[in-house]
């Protein structure tokens, strides 16, 4: 009832033009709740394909809320970049099943990041560093591809946890990625996430050594960028990652 007064008090400060805008508004946090409670119910009652799917649905909400916290559009370059590289991961796949979409977003931080159902992020702070080199790319890419493909998202965090990390109203970009990376994954996910990520970069036919280096150029970045020390906050220490990925790297 207090709802209810609450809105018509609204339609006669704001005119009836508003209404709509509110409706679509309610829709639009109706639909994400009813796309998450779906993907929660495919865990144990639906099959792995209505599992897939539902995880799909429910990740395109979160994507779409979550790319509008990040103001400005990163270079059309970085994003045809991103995609091609991107496609020949997802090819490597070899999994018609699985789809993925990549975006390059603007922020001050290095970072790259995934969505459940196969949306992922990269800063374009990230792709600068990388200069060019798509075999790191490829390793930074893959790695959040394996966090999706393994699941991580609905192992590490409860589905409540998830949608509220990523819907929460905030006041800009850097704080969001800081409250998504907080939450972060297991020393064991993200070290598994390096090792996948890793080899679906050989595997589409990228320099397998790049995944070492890409770390190590993201190391040396650290030193001189405030921003960057976000990424290890939420990883295991470089030294561990880097003699991990050494002999697959070699």
């Amino acid at each position: 009832m207090l709802k209810l007064s609450l809105l018509a008090g609204l339609a006669l400060l704001f005119g009836a033009k508003f209404l709509p805008g509110v409706g679509s508004w309610l829709g639009l946090r109706s639909r994400k709740s009813f796309r998450q409670a779906k993907w929660m119910w495919s865990w144990v009652a639906g099959t792995e394909a209505e599992s897939l799917q539902a995880e799909r649905d429910y990740g395109r909400e979160c994507a779409r809320e979550f790319a509008a916290g990040f103001s400005g559009r990163a270079p059309r370059a970085s994003q045809e970049l991103v995609a091609s590289v991107g496609s020949r991961l997802a090819a490597a796949v070899n999994d018609p099943r699985r789809e993925f979409q990549f975006t390059v977003v603007v922020a001050a931080a290095p970072n790259a990041f995934a969505l459940p159902g196969g949306f992922v992020f990269i800063t374009q702070a990230l792709v600068d560093l990388c200069e060019g080199d798509q075999g790191e790319l490829a390793f930074f890419l893959g790695h959040e591809m394996a966090h999706v493909l393994g699941g991580h998202a609905k192992d590490r965090l409860t589905a409540d946890a998830f949608l509220s990390a990523v819907t929460r109203h905030v006041a800009g970009a850097g704080l969001m990625l800081r409250r998504v990376l907080a939450k972060g994954y297991s020393r064991d996910l993200e070290l598994d996430a390096d090792r996948e990520g890793a080899r679906l970069a050989a595997g589409a036919g990228f320099d397998p050594r790049a995944a070492a280096r890409g770390l190590r150029r993201l190391a040396q970045a650290s030193t001189g960028h405030a921003q960057a020390p976000e990424y290890f906050s939420s990883h295991p220490p470089l030294a561990e990652r880097v003699q991990r990925l050494t002999p697959a790297s070699s």
